[in-house]
């Protein structure tokens, strides 16, 4: 384990801390870390959790450090265990996960969205999905809480969440290796329902694990929904539409 090094910030402005938990993402955590250096908001606490990644991620975090508040590099149980420990280490009364492969879209994203959030509410923002071709899609799905029992509408990267708010809900369930941050969302917006806020926060790179592992995506899906009150005869006719519906577009 590489020691923890912080950076302080006595800034009166609420403290926000990002969370990036990466590994092997020496291909783009630099445009992730330089995103977030470059925001313009006052009160930062960066966090990055590394799994012990074996290519060139580390050496890119160290070449950054001076911006880094906190830098951890160990074996972990999967993406879920690494946020977990990155929730565990924040002191940001906001917390928000920006994944290795996304980033912030412009340097007063921060500064624009901490004033709008909300600590009664389940706060996520517009997001843009970035294809492999450079296009972008802007992900914009006003909160309905029947909706999140069909589709994950409401993207993990669009949401700030009140560190309170996770001391609540508690962790991220790591017997789930993709949608841990679906069912997080479900705790979530049962005690605090959404609200959209008005402004694209990140962009986030499509391909991740979801994609690439469709199937487990789809079981996973339906067992958090069934976990959440879904009946089991809807969640299995919901996943045998999505199913169908996947490979009709493949």
């Amino acid at each position: 384990m590489m020691p923890i090094r912080e950076r302080s910030n006595s800034s009166t402005v609420a403290l926000i801390s990002v969370i990036t938990v990466c590994y092997n993402s020496a291909l783009t955590i630099r445009r992730t870390i330089e995103s977030v250096a470059s925001q313009k908001y006052a009160n930062i606490e960066h966090i990055i959790i590394d799994g012990g990644s074996t290519d060139a991620t580390m050496s890119i975090v160290e070449e950054h450090s001076r911006t880094v508040s906190k830098i951890v590099s160990e074996p972990d149980e999967g993406i879920y265990d690494a946020m977990n420990k990155g929730v565990s280490m924040a002191t940001g009364q906001w917390i928000h996960v920006l994944n290795s492969d996304d980033y912030y879209p412009a340097p007063d994203v921060l500064s624009a969205a901490v004033p709008m959030l909300d600590p009664e509410r389940t706060n996520y923002f517009k997001m843009w999905r970035e294809y492999e071709d450079g296009r972008r899609g802007l992900q914009d799905w006003d909160y309905s809480r029947w909706r999140l029992y069909v589709s994950a509408f409401l993207p993990h990267p669009a949401l700030i969440v009140l560190r309170r708010q996770y001391e609540v809900a508690g962790l991220y369930d790591t017997r789930y290796r993709i949608a841990a941050d679906h069912d997080m969302i479900l705790r979530l917006t049962a005690r605090w329902p959404g609200v959209k806020h008005d402004l694209a926060l990140a962009v986030m790179k499509q391909g991740g694990a979801s994609a690439l592992h469709l199937e487990t995506s789809l079981r996973e899906f339906r067992s958090v929904t069934e976990r959440h009150g879904l009946p089991r005869a809807v969640a299995a006719g919901i996943y045998q539409f999505k199913k169908r519906w996947w490979k009709m577009k493949t």
